[in-house]
């Protein structure tokens, strides 16, 4: 029972510990670079911790603080323009001159579809509604989320300075044998390198470069559809295409043909060869796992766990395959 009061004490703090323990494996090589330089290598050193606490949150919280509000703004920006009937207007006239010079380029063969008996910007809407309630709720206390951030920061410094200590603490509670202790630790330490530096690392980037490549030719709301398309990125072999192409035709449609080429090279060159080149690197150096199972664990940990279920869902999933290949070493 005391176990169980405790567990529900942490649990409003779930989102912020496992954020700090996922950077504190993610930044350790940092950490230990920082203690080199200003602490002689002394790991323990609450200086070279709070400096390495400090670049942690200029590389990664302070972007990411302002990359929240950017996307918050355009997702209600791009909800409320189409609610005027004069966008809606515009949006069905734009599909139904496209779809008449389709048709005309195959030589009418197949019919032009009139969109005015379908009300796109309805399922737009609510698309986007669903999206920006989302949002909302993420963002609307901001004092609670800088909470938040501020017991996730606590926490990573203690798991960087003293993070030793609580493993040998953890090994010492468990009941198992001390070298089946250490390599669950190794393979969790793997999972983590493998689901977060590997296949959500490459995802971010890759709905990095798509939002830079929207805004650069010209694509309205870059930051919105960049954030689309990481989760996009986790969906094997075409993920990023389902938030390209429909730019590409948007700028086929809107702009000059040589912006839709441009951003149709860009989506090739740029996004395409991360995901070739970038994303074997960053996997091969933990747990395998398949990108299918890496992309339901996101979706089932969202729906779960909320906001932090992109990451709790996939490293679950990863610890699980740790045990399971820890029992058929040891069977």
């Amino acid at each position: 029972s005391v176990i169980v009061l405790t567990v529900f004490i942490f649990y409003p703090y779930l989102t912020s510990l496992l954020l700090a323990l996922v950077f504190s494996v993610t930044f350790r090589p940092l950490h230990r670079w920082v203690s080199r330089i200003f602490s002689n290598r002394d790991q323990a050193s609450s200086i070279s911790t709070f400096i390495t606490l400090l670049i942690v949150a200029i590389l990664v919280i302070t972007p990411l603080i302002f990359l929240g509000r950017q996307i918050y703004s355009e997702s209600a920006s791009l909800y409320y323009s189409l609610t005027e009937e004069g966008q809606r207007s515009h949006i069905i006239s734009t599909l139904n001159s496209f779809s008449q010079a389709l048709s005309a380029r195959f030589f009418n063969a197949f019919p032009a579809y009139d969109f005015s008996s379908l009300n796109v910007t309805t399922y737009i809407q609510n698309f986007l509604e669903w999206s920006f309630a989302n949002l909302d709720t993420i963002f609307s206390s901001v004092s609670k989320l800088a909470f938040q951030i501020f017991i996730m920061l606590f926490a990573l410094f203690y798991l960087l300075r003293d993070g030793r200590k609580l493993r040998n603490a953890l090994i010492a509670l468990s009941p198992l044998l001390d070298t089946y202790d250490e390599k669950i630790i190794i393979k969790v330490r793997q999972a983590i390198k493998s689901v977060v530096a590997g296949s959500l690392v490459v995802s971010v980037i890759q709905g990095i470069l798509t939002g830079l490549g929207f805004y650069i030719f010209g694509v309205p709301n870059p930051a919105l559809w960049g954030s689309f398309a990481v989760v996009a990125a986790l969906i094997p072999g075409f993920g990023t295409s389902l938030v390209l192409v429909p730019g590409i035709i948007y700028l086929f449609l809107e702009s000059t043909q040589i912006h839709a080429f441009g951003l149709l090279a860009w989506g090739i060159l740029a996004v395409g060869l991360i995901d070739n080149y970038l994303a074997p690197v960053l996997m091969n150096r933990g747990i395998q796992i398949h990108p299918f199972i890496i992309l339901l664990s996101v979706m089932g940990g969202l729906a779960f766990f909320g906001p932090i279920g992109f990451i709790a869902g996939p490293l679950i999933v990863a610890l699980l395959a740790a045990l399971f290949e820890i029992y058929k070493e040891t069977r």
